[in-house]
């Protein structure tokens, strides 16, 4: 997501979650009674690869609806056409050819106005369809799941809908790192996990991709095979190596002395590196950060760095990341409890 976009995204993320708790919005959101509560909604056939328009200068809006679109695409539609109305500064008329099951993150197309306004109506759409208050619940703080567990998050996304990988993108903004989602040639990842390449991927693609998870699932869900890869290692593997361990050392103290272990003279910088790289990782407090969780994903991040990864191997370096996860947790227990 470009910058200059970045903030008009988070607003209408927001316009949309004030809608939800103003009107109780309960999955399956009943999207066209929603819409023709706010627009003239007409359905129409034609040959423009283009899903609606919407036309914003009339009062009420009008908007043209492509007819026979598959039902779980439509809703989405609306949904979007509806971002267009809610978002004030949306203007004019508006083509949409509304792709509820991409992942254009990163890819390579001219990001003019009008995209900036897709993606806007996209996450209004989104987080309309699949409120976080409802799906949020289900998922925090949580890094691995069991097969039954995520097939039980899949059962509850469908109960939304709308599309597989509609579902699923909604589904990894409420995921800690690590998790990974493939649907055909299209995927979604929650924040702070390896990005497969630009969509569409190859097959190729990604069979290396998942060559390098440390678990991938299989499931059926909305009428399409999901692929769900878990990019981090087990935390047992790692968060539990140090337990029982005495050490008396404050976390910046293990850390700094790791630091200089490894990297002598550079240690300043890399401990600067470090500390930024775990507030980078945990910064969206939401998201229910568990120790263990922590220590995985700042392990994995660390690992993809090529200027920080020697450290790994230093045998206090996970007592560190212990301390530290431990640290923050206790702390943001104790800022949501005061």
């Amino acid at each position: 997501m470009v910058a200059a976009n970045r903030a008009a995204v988070a607003e209408a993320a927001q316009r949309a979650k004030h809608l939800v708790e103003k009107l109780d919005l309960v999955p399956p959101v009943n999207i066209a009674q929603l819409i023709c509560e706010r627009a003239d909604v007409e359905y129409v056939e034609w040959a423009h690869n283009c899903d609606a328009v919407t036309s914003l200068s009339h009062d009420p809006p009008r908007v043209f609806v492509r007819k026979g679109t598959q039902p779980l695409r439509e809703r989405f539609t609306l949904a979007h056409e509806l971002g267009h109305i809610e978002l004030a500064w949306h203007v004019g008329t508006v083509d949409c050819a509304t792709d509820s099951v991409r992942e254009d993150e990163g890819a390579a197309f001219p990001r003019n106005a009008a995209w900036a306004q897709e993606q806007e109506a996209n996450e209004f759409a989104s987080r309309l369809l699949v409120p976080d208050r409802w799906i949020s619940p289900v998922v925090q703080g949580r890094t691995h799941f069991t097969r039954d567990e995520m097939r039980e998050v899949l059962s509850r996304l469908a109960e939304a809908n709308v599309s597989a990988l509609a579902g699923i993108i909604a589904l990894r903004r409420h995921l800690l790192p690590g998790h990974a989602f493939f649907v055909g040639d299209r995927f979604a990842v929650s924040d702070g996990t390896p990005w497969p390449g630009y969509p569409p991927l190859t097959t190729k693609e990604i069979s290396d991709y998942l060559a390098g998870a440390y678990k991938v699932r299989e499931f059926e869900h909305q009428g399409r095979t999901v692929r769900w890869a878990l990019m981090l290692p087990m935390v047992d593997s790692l968060a539990q190596i140090n337990d029982g361990v005495s050490d008396d050392r404050k976390a910046h103290e293990v850390l700094t002395d790791c630091c200089s272990d490894v990297f002598g003279q550079d240690a300043p910088a890399r401990m600067h590196s470090i500390n930024g790289l775990v507030g980078a990782v945990t910064r969206k407090k939401e998201l229910g950060w568990q120790s263990d969780s922590i220590v995985a994903a700042v392990h994995a991040r660390i690992g993809a760095r090529s200027d920080l990864r020697a450290i790994l191997d230093h045998p206090d370096f996970l007592l560190y990341l212990r301390k530290r996860a431990d640290g923050i947790v206790a702390r943001r227990e104790k800022e949501g409890g005061s």
